[in-house]
């Protein structure tokens, strides 16, 4: 019963007015925790004038040599840490950056529990961890502090709490990282947020292949043997609707792309080899590691 009155009072309410209320909701619910987002502004142009590498999931990345990122300032992403390279990557003396998406379905919050604690098993010392805080009953920071994970890093948070649709108009601040700031589509437009808010003056994507819509789920990682985001597409949506799904997934995800690119100075690059994003200039990852 309940269920059925909250579908009646979204199909008879005004779109922009639900998005108005989701807004102000998450924007109390940020406020809980707004303390510990404002610490952010250390990062403030912490890194001006310099360049990064995102290091997304997307099978491309295999045929990449990814050791030179030794020397690099990284963004490894989600599950990254089962690639074969990934010590080595972040062996180097220059910072190095690990980060999460908030929590989401259809992980349970026991799935999330057994990531974190998998993945602190394998976090060099040396990483700078950024997780992401939403307006969920259980949140990352719940389950970290809950089971004291990650306890000797360098921890920096985000809240996720505003929506990005067809009724968004751009606002410089909601890319701030000392405030509420966009629910992104994916972690790559978190990383994206951070490295801009850094100061970063060139930044390279890799990984970011985007091409879910011409692949199975079991091709669209790099890896097969995560234990965070198994089965992730055949849990969330039925065969029968996953093109749209993708379809829709993919036209969100370039449009935040392009919110970015289109009000940033900041040269931005792809450099994921059969990569379907195109809202940045491709260049090779070979001639600009050489």
């Amino acid at each position: 019963m309940k269920s059925r009155l909250k579908n009646n009072i979204k199909q008879f309410t005004p779109p922009l007015f639900l998005n108005y209320v989701k807004d102000f909701r998450n924007y109390c619910d940020f406020l809980k925790h707004s303390s510990l987002i404002k610490t952010n502004i250390i990062l403030k142009n912490k890194h001006k004038g310099e360049r990064c590498f995102i290091l997304g999931s997307g099978p491309s990345i295999k045929d990449e040599d990814l050791k030179p990122l030794k020397n690099e300032i990284v963004f490894a992403l989600n599950n990254f840490y089962v690639h074969d390279d990934f010590y080595e990557i972040m062996s180097g003396e220059v910072e190095k950056y690990y980060m999460t998406a908030p929590i989401h379905p259809p992980q349970t919050d026991t799935e999330w529990k057994e990531w974190f604690s998998d993945m602190g098993t394998h976090m060099p010392k040396n990483a700078n961890l950024i997780f992401g805080i939403s307006n969920q009953i259980t949140t990352a920071k719940n389950i970290i502090d809950h089971h004291n994970f990650f306890l000797n890093f360098q921890k920096y948070w985000y809240y996720a709490g505003i929506n990005i649709n067809d009724y968004y108009n751009y606002n410089p601040r909601d890319i701030d990282i000392t405030r509420i700031t966009w629910i992104a589509d994916t972690v790559s437009i978190y990383s994206l947020i951070f490295a801009l808010y850094m100061g970063f003056n060139e930044i390279y994507l890799l990984g970011m292949d985007h091409n879910y819509i011409i692949n199975n789920e079991r091709n669209y990682r790099f890896y097969q043997n995560g234990i965070h985001q198994n089965n992730e597409m055949e849990r969330t949506i039925k065969d029968a609707s996953r093109n749209k799904h993708l379809s829709f997934g993919m036209y969100k995800i370039f449009n935040q792309y392009e919110l970015l690119s289109n009000n940033s100075n900041t040269k931005i690059y792809n450099s994921s080899r059969s990569s379907l994003l195109d809202v940045f200039k491709y260049v090779t990852f070979k001639d600009v590691i050489k």
